[in-house]
């Protein structure tokens, strides 16, 4: 796990933690943040043993986290950081996307379908808004069923394969930084052609 993962899941913990005024389950904590109970709980652990985070039984069954003063200021220290990581990360996105929208005007891509809904995805589709490259749909897991993306219905990915071969799309642009390739090769064991398959940045 890089060192920005880690500054991102301890800032997101103190923060929500101080939000909810340490009314907030580790369910909720791991939802959230969209990491397993077993990280959670290491991440926690830490946080305790540094002593950013104090541990009181409300009822038996029912535990209560509340950040400490060395928690709040370590919540502002990692929130600097955290800033200037997010600022650095746009920052590259935003090359990166710029190069993939050059790339696809040469090919003469006119018509693309998304994986990934998250926030490359909506640089991604900014940048498409000042092409004449159509988006037809958008295609992730782990999202709610009516969730809309610009207007489009956020598709399982499992019907990837199916729409591909009813419409005419000329790429399959991957939206991620992180694990691409396996990404990739989920995309292709669905039978979507290497050529149709976006993956460069």
């Amino acid at each position: 796990m890089t060192e920005d993962k880690k500054i991102a899941i301890e800032h997101g913990i103190l923060d929500i933690i101080e939000q909810q005024e340490g009314r907030v389950t580790q369910t909720e904590l791991s939802n959230n943040l969209r990491i397993s109970i077993g990280l959670l709980n290491a991440y926690l652990r830490n946080l305790i043993k540094k002593g950013y985070v104090k541990v009181s039984n409300v009822k038996a069954s029912t535990v209560r986290y509340m950040l400490t003063a060395e928690g709040m200021a370590e919540k502002y220290r990692l929130t600097t950081r955290y800033m200037s990581n997010s600022l650095d990360h746009y920052k590259k996105i935003k090359q990166a996307v710029e190069a993939r929208i050059v790339r696809l005007k040469l090919e003469e891509v006119r018509t693309v379908v998304f994986v990934g809904s998250g926030d490359i995805a909506e640089i991604m589709h900014l940048y498409l808004g000042e092409t004449k490259i159509k988006l037809l749909g958008v295609f992730d897991d782990g999202v709610l069923p009516e969730e809309l993306f610009f207007g489009h219905k956020v598709r399982p990915l499992s019907e990837l394969a199916e729409y591909f071969k009813q419409e005419k799309v000329d790429k399959v642009l991957l939206n991620y930084l992180e694990d691409i390739e396996t990404k990739e090769q989920l995309i292709k064991s669905m039978g979507i052609p290497q050529n149709n398959i976006e993956t460069k940045w």
